[in-house]
């Protein structure tokens, strides 16, 4: 009999963890699993597929994972059917991961009927607030962008109350889920995790999964982050902390394992006021001279009406392929894709440059349609029946993709994009050995290449070889430097070994930083908060980080 484990929680909850161990229980967590880094250094163990799903629902809803009742979610009926019978396919017992399910109980309780089971993971809001601030603003911190208040790192200084309104929202769903399905719910504290609380066992008796319950745990208390600053709490108001307490309450009465002491570990700053007010002084001394920038985005009129004048070949599939898909937002595919088929009806390479503009849309069947019509008119290159392939993986027709991909090999056995792409999909089949023999032909052929060599790696370390795939990267970026090369190769360190992943990690933020205004973009940063106690948050939490890798 099928069974799936939803395993969810707000954000910085320990659900990672959580979900680690299931994996090492012998739960079959996925196929695609979100890689570590310093938030998470043993892993996310999120499958991307699931976690796409979720984000496609809330952009439909115009919202993300930030939503805290912004909008009215309305799920898109049956979006879940095709994942889980994927699964299922693969496997009889599975779990997903991901705190944005919290958002979708009903329709996941819906979709799985008898297989569903959910595990909720709760931690106090205080601790969670603690650990999205402490995790955003490092991330800004060390890397310096160009600030602005949209920014979704941004957005919980510039709505000091976003983080704890999330957190709400996020937790009124499980309560009452947990509350109206008690049978197929289990809820544990972040602190009874940590202290040993027998989840997998629970999960064994409960709802019948048959997970090894002598694996060894991977919560680790000197990953424990277990409290908030003080300023947190002085950043909302009585009536919202009443809330948050009122949910956090329920949580804990709903509780299968809890901790004998649940109450928040509230701590002060460790950046002294002396330097605050140093920032604060050079904020007051700036003269501020603000410039209207031009939208880069151009407004729905301007590329409509540039698309359909031109009226020569050569120029309209230039502009096609230099067409940003942010510049066809809120712009409908009637309004522009039946002029260009009728206008360009015998240019191939019109047609071409169409085809892939709607494969960057994710207009999956219209990119397929044009595709074959460019291949009738002559133009033909082996590139595309690879795209076909990933348009019909979207698809979900998973034949129809591996003979595309099989056709794209053989018509250039060269390219290693296409090897590392065809693995791809056979993971997704669950085809692990042939997954492994193209990842390494995709990476033979294209060691130069990152986007060969970082799924390689990805792979490789998945599945227990991370030592193999350090040595991969290292031998790349010898020679040759990339950003997204050596973040993978920061994120392995981490997994292999905690303290020397940490160290390699804060010596690329320090070499990155040391020759950089950082004052100067600070005072800019703030520019973007207007609230006083957000402001002295936000430049006290990046000042901390800057200490921490001694740039200051």
């Amino acid at each position: 009999m099928n069974k799936a484990l939803i395993c969810t929680g707000f954000h910085r909850s320990a659900t990672s963890a959580t979900a680690n161990y299931l994996f090492d229980a012998g739960l079959n967590m996925g196929t695609n699993l979100m890689g570590g880094n310093i938030s998470n250094v043993k892993g996310h163990f999120e499958d991307w597929d699931a976690v796409l799903l979720h984000d496609e629902q809330l952009i439909q809803n115009e919202t993300n994972w930030q939503f805290h009742d912004d909008v009215l979610l309305n799920p898109q009926s049956g979006f879940l059917d095709t994942y889980i019978k994927k699964r299922s396919n693969i496997a009889s017992h599975w779990g997903v991961k991901d705190p944005r399910a919290c958002l979708f109980l009903n329709e996941w309780q819906q979709a799985l009927g008898n297989a569903g089971h959910f595990l909720f993971v709760a931690r106090h809001w205080s601790s969670c607030i603690e650990s999205l601030l402490h995790r955003h603003s490092r991330d800004l911190a060390y890397g310096l962008p160009e600030v602005n208040r949209d920014m979704v790192d941004v957005q919980f200084w510039a709505q000091p109350e976003l983080a704890a309104k999330m957190w709400l929202s996020y937790n009124k769903r499980l309560v009452a889920f947990a509350r109206a399905n008690p049978q197929i719910t289990i809820v544990a504290t972040q602190r009874a995790l940590f202290a040993g609380a027998p989840i997998i066992a629970e999960l064994n008796t409960k709802f019948g999964f048959e997970l090894n319950e002598e694996v060894d745990s991977p919560f680790d208390v000197s990953l424990f982050r277990d409290k908030a600053n003080q300023r947190i709490f002085t950043q909302l108001s009585h009536s919202l902390q009443a809330q948050l307490n009122a949910v956090w309450n329920e949580l804990l009465e709903l509780a299968t394992f809890r901790a004998e002491n649940e109450a928040p570990h509230i701590v002060s700053d460790e950046v002294k006021q002396d330097e605050l007010a140093q920032v604060q002084a050079l904020i007051a001394s700036q003269v501020v001279i603000t410039s209207s920038k031009l939208d880069t985005v151009k407004p729905k009129s301007t590329w409509l009406t540039e698309c359909l004048a031109i009226t020569e070949p050569a120029a309209i599939a230039q502009f096609l392929e230099a067409s940003p898909i942010g510049h066809l937002a809120n712009i409908q595919i009637s309004e522009w894709l039946p002029v260009i088929e009728e206008r360009f009806a015998l240019h191939g390479h019109v047609i071409l440059a169409t085809a892939k503009l709607l494969h960057r849309l994710k207009q999956y069947q219209l990119a397929i349609k044009c595709f074959q019509v460019s291949i009738s008119l002559g133009v033909y290159f082996p590139y595309v029946d690879m795209m076909q392939a990933q348009c019909w993986q979207a698809l979900d027709k998973t034949e129809q993709a591996e003979f595309f991909f099989k056709k794209a090999i053989v018509a250039n056995p060269n390219n290693p994009i296409f090897n590392t792409n065809y693995a791809k999909l056979l993971l997704v089949l669950n085809r692990v050995d042939e997954a492994e023999q193209q990842f390494a032909l995709g990476y033979q052929k294209g060691k130069k290449q990152p986007a060969c060599l970082i799924p390689y790696c990805e792979f490789l370390n998945n599945n227990n070889r991370t030592q193999q795939a350090i040595d991969i990267a290292q031998c790349f970026f010898n020679n040759t430097q990339h950003h997204g090369v050596l973040a993978l190769y920061s994120n392995l360190k981490l997994k292999m070994n905690i303290i020397e992943g940490k160290q390699y990690y804060f010596e690329l933020r320090n070499n990155a930083l040391k020759d950089k205004d950082i004052m100067n973009w600070l005072i800019s940063a703030c520019l973007n908060i207007d609230n006083s106690n957000s402001e002295e948050d936000f430049i006290l939490r990046c000042l901390s980080h800057w200490k921490r890798i001694k740039i200051i």
